[in-house]
């Protein structure tokens, strides 16, 4: 059983959560910084707009803060800003805004967005800005972007994103064919042909190794009606599917009680599902190895969280998959668990 350790300190007014070194940074509150005992370094800025979220680069230095349904973001260095950032008006107000940093396999920082269409994916220098996928033959696919995360070492991307009529689907793309040839992002969400033949709604997706995912799905009922249901290892609703990408083949599935919303990948054995409240989840069993029923991590499922309540919005919380190290913000309270897997 994985092992973990837990503590937590008291601050107000949070408004969001990114780790740099042993450091948790609100880096939307200006770049307020707090150790692990709870002592603080104040804010350096005010940012005067609607921001509300942050992504950081792995070592904290490269950040972006950005409105999670609006088209405005900043990319910050050491705190200052580099630049501004925009994506598309097109149902900006209904889901999350796509953004990631990332280290590439040469050592630099990139900058995963859509600045030119919601269907299209760019990848940037983070310091200089230069386009590494610009093209003029790119015909993206009618895919809406959202949510992007890097496997471990940076070999691809996926896109936890949905397509029109709304149905919540998750697309992946190798990354050095992406700069080879900028149009190998331009493809569609195909990966429900290979792991999800019944088309449950794929709601959230991980990296437990650069060519395994875990994907997760809503509680909306199948859309396939032609493919026998009971046959074979697939993603169901309220379920999760461990998939690998070489083996084009699903490895695990099971369901829950519940949808898991958001997952974090805590090695290659575990996720933490975030619905209601976080909850560590063995992927050979299915099972709940640990559930901290204390802390409220939000309703959201998919990408589209318009219309939401308050108390269904995830607060401020951070994530280093490569310590497996997990912070939330409830309240005044800030919790930080530490997983060491070493005995699991």
């Amino acid at each position: 059983m994985a092992l973990f350790s837990q503590s937590s300190f008291k601050a107000t007014g949070i408004k969001s959560l990114c780790w740099r070194g042993d450091e948790l940074v609100d880096w939307v509150g200006g770049g307020r910084a707090f150790a692990a005992d709870g002592s603080e370094r104040g804010a350096n800025v005010r940012f005067g707009y609607r921001f509300d979220a942050a992504t950081a680069s792995p070592d904290g230095r490269f950040a972006v803060i950005y409105q999670r349904l609006g088209t405005k973001a900043l990319l910050l260095r050491d705190g200052r800003i580099v630049r501004e950032l925009e994506r598309s008006f097109y149902h900006a107000d209904a889901y999350e805004y796509p953004v990631a940093l990332f280290n590439s396999r040469d050592g630099r920082v990139l900058l995963a967005h859509c600045p030119r269409d919601y269907c299209r994916i760019d990848l940037e220098d983070a310091e200089t800005g230069r386009s590494l996928t610009e093209s003029p033959d790119r015909k993206p696919s009618d895919f809406f972007h959202s949510r992007f995360a890097v496997s471990p070492k940076a070999k691809r991307l996926l896109s936890a994103g949905w397509v029109w009529h709304p149905l919540d689907l998750v697309a992946a793309f190798d990354l050095a064919a992406a700069f080879a040839d900028p149009r190998n992002l331009d493809g569609g969400p195909d990966l429900h042909t290979l792991f999800n033949p019944a088309l449950a709604e794929e709601s959230s997706a991980c990296w437990i190794t650069d060519d395994r995912l875990v994907i997760a799905a809503s509680a909306e009922p199948e859309g396939n009606d032609d493919v026998e249901k009971g046959s074979g290892k697939r993603l169901q609703p309220r379920g999760l599917a461990v998939c690998d990408l070489l083996q084009q083949k699903c490895l695990q599935s099971f369901q829950l009680d519940e949808p898991a919303g958001t997952i974090l990948p805590i090695g290659e054995r575990f996720v933490l599902s975030l619905y209601r409240y976080p909850k560590l989840i063995d992927l050979s069993t299915g099972k709940i190895t640990h559930a901290w029923r204390e802390l409220r991590s939000g309703l959201q499922v998919g990408s589209i969280v318009w219309n939401s309540d308050d108390d269904a919005k995830p607060p401020p919380m951070a994530f280093d998959a490569a310590t497996n190290r997990f912070a939330i913000v409830n309240g005044d309270t800030v919790t930080r668990i530490e997983f060491d897997l070493a005995g699991s």
